[in-house]
């Protein structure tokens, strides 16, 4: 049986899917913080998050970036939509988007005053192209709070993660970034926010303790 080791830094950020997946249906995996940038050339890419995995031989297996975690831990766990080669096509370009409106959180944060406006107006319109195209698909799938089919798959658990993050900080980040995002805005995705949120498999990732909002 493997052992698990997550390097990332001590904010809600881009690892926050790769750590709901290591803790998926009681998953256990240890989290390490490293010092920065004094620890920055010791990582495989110079960057993090990297998950280190050793088996019961001792074998070590270290992956770097975050989507390329995300990918593994969901095979890993039979998260992958494996219904046909298009629907995996589509799950990947799902999981996509949702980074693509996480970023803009940390694109307004650092940008000058100057740029703002410019990214607000970007994310205003990439919102709704988001909106659209996730709230279409949820439907055709049966409006049942699933991407794909009536059970959990990696794209449910990306949405999850990503918008509990956005809920936490988004609006600190960027003023109402939020609320393009709300349950009368988007009722098929709060959907999937209620059904998968409340499902016991991702209960110990709901507990386990918060760490601090990516708001540098």
């Amino acid at each position: 049986m493997s052992t698990y080791t997550l390097r990332h830094f001590p904010i809600q950020a881009r690892p926050e899917t790769c750590r709901a997946l290591l803790s998926y249906d009681g998953g256990d995996y240890t989290s390490e913080h490293p010092v920065w940038p004094m620890e920055k050339s010791k990582q495989p890419f110079g960057k993090v998050p990297v998950l280190i995995e050793t088996d019961a031989s001792g074998n070590v297996f270290q992956l770097s970036d975050s989507m390329a975690i995300e990918h593994y831990l969901a095979t890993k766990k039979g998260l992958m939509v494996d219904s046909s080669p298009q629907d995996r096509a589509r799950q990947d370009e799902l999981r996509s988007q949702i980074l693509d409106i996480f970023l803009f959180a940390p694109q307004y944060r650092f940008a000058t005053e100057e740029a703002r406006k410019t990214i607000k107006e970007q994310y205003v319109t990439q919102a709704k192209f988001f909106i659209d195209f996730h709230e279409s698909h949820l439907k055709n799938n049966g409006s049942n709070g699933y991407y794909f089919g009536s059970k959990i798959t990696y794209v449910d658990i990306a949405l999850v993660a990503t918008m509990r993050a956005l809920r936490r900080f988004g609006d600190e980040s960027m003023p109402g970034m939020t609320g393009y995002l709300s349950p009368e805005r988007t009722p098929l995705i709060n959907k999937v926010l209620d059904v998968v949120g409340n499902d016991p498999k991702l209960a110990k990732f709901f507990s386990e303790p918060r760490v601090k909002p990516a708001v540098l």
